[in-house]
């Protein structure tokens, strides 16, 4: 092998390699915010969730504001199948999600089709 294709090969690896931690690395969780003995967040589907990692109080109720601009009908909906919770979310419109004051843990949201995912952090 000559050095042409040891750049070559190196190259690739590292490009293999950004792209690797772009789609699978860690991503960064949004806080929600306390306003009068609730916790809100502002969330926006569109392709995905944005934020996907959300990370909020324990003990205190927590309000999601939910924005579908994404017309694939997989988004749809949101759903916490572990909190028995599934909405509807028409396209363009704020929706309001109300959850209880939860126990610390990990709660998983997705879309109706269950192919995008996010997380709700509870500490």
């Amino acid at each position: 092998m000559d050095t042409a294709e040891i750049l070559v090969l190196l190259a690739s690896a590292v490009a293999m390699a950004a792209t690797a931690f772009f789609f699978f690395g860690p991503r960064k969780a949004a806080g929600a915010a306390r306003a009068g003995g609730v916790q809100e967040i502002d969330l926006t589907v569109h392709g995905g969730f944005a934020p996907d990692r959300i990370v909020a109080q324990a003990g205190v109720p927590l309000r999601l504001q939910v924005l579908r601009t994404d017309r694939s009908s997989c988004t749809a909906q949101i759903a916490f199948r572990d909190l028995g919770i599934l909405r509807d979310l028409p396209t363009g419109r704020v929706v309001t999600v109300d959850l209880p004051a939860l126990r610390p843990g990990n709660y998983a949201f997705t879309c109706g089709m269950n192919m995008l995912r996010g997380q709700l952090q509870v500490r």
